[in-house]
């Protein structure tokens, strides 16, 4: 199977890319038989290609992941740690809970091979987007789309965080156009409690000041279900909360400043 997809990779209708890096699910067989039997896979940006649909129909390039994090998480970087919390790792041996995945520790070697075989063509393809964008474009704007279920040490129970890393990663005025979007539906937003992961500080290292990347965030229970989320793998979702999210954010990413 593909590993991602990407869409409208030619379309150059806005200086904009879309990148879902944490929503896929899948796990190649040969890994899924190392886990253990009870091993959950928590803590997905599930449904996100379903709830974002509405991007790449209005002609967004979009490029999204298919593998599950716990293959290998694309929004770490490969120089981390080979083991330990899931916020520093780039091949998860717990899950974000910290309950382990493998009965016996993955191998230097193996961690390597999962990285050359499916990390680095998730970023080649994206830094691809990125470049073509800038042929056309004198500037691109990535949006790096996620959703979760825990409450930020910082942050408390906000609806939405974002980031642009304390200004590291784009202007002020494009992360509070993107914050005033959010806040007119509704939703309460705190910016930079969170500092975002490797795909946003990657590109602004390699493109400078043309690339602006910006983290985003959406709290389950605002489009799964309102709920306690534990330590679980979702199949479900309440499809009017869903569609009522789904209205929402439309409404907010076609009245962006990209969208002129």
């Amino acid at each position: 199977m593909e590993y991602f997809t990407v869409l409208n990779e030619n379309r150059h209708q806005f200086p904009l890319v879309i990148d879902l890096p944490h929503s896929g699910t899948f796990v190649p067989p040969h890994i899924r038989s190392r886990m253990l039997n009870m091993a959950c896979l928590s803590n997905t940006d599930w449904f996100l290609p379903e709830l974002y649909d509405f991007l790449p129909a209005m002609g967004c390039t979009t490029i999204v992941n298919h593998l599950s994090r716990y293959v290998v998480d694309v929004n770490r970087p490969t120089a981390g740690a080979k083991d330990g919390d899931y916020r520093n790792t780039v091949v998860y041996q717990q899950n974000t809970q910290g309950s382990p995945l493998y009965a016996i520790p993955l191998k230097e070697e193996e961690i390597n091979e999962r990285i050359t075989q499916y990390y680095q063509p998730y970023h080649r393809a994206l830094e691809n987007l990125l470049r073509a964008k800038l042929q056309v474009f004198p500037s691109v704007l990535l949006l790096d789309l996620h959703s979760f279920f825990i409450n930020f040490a910082n942050g408390g129970d906000q609806d939405i965080y974002l980031s642009n890393r304390r200004g590291a990663t784009s202007s002020e005025q494009t992360l509070q156009g993107l914050h005033k979007g959010f806040a007119a539906q509704g939703y309460t937003v705190l910016d930079n409690a969170i500092m975002g992961g490797h795909i946003i500080r990657n590109y602004r290292e390699l493109f400078g000041e043309r690339f602006e990347g910006i983290l985003v965030e959406l709290r389950y229970t605002k489009y799964i279900e309102e709920r306690y989320f534990g330590e679980e793998e979702i199949t479900t979702r309440n499809e009017a909360l869903f569609e009522e999210a789904r209205r929402k954010l439309e409404a907010i990413f076609t009245q962006l400043p990209f969208k002129k």
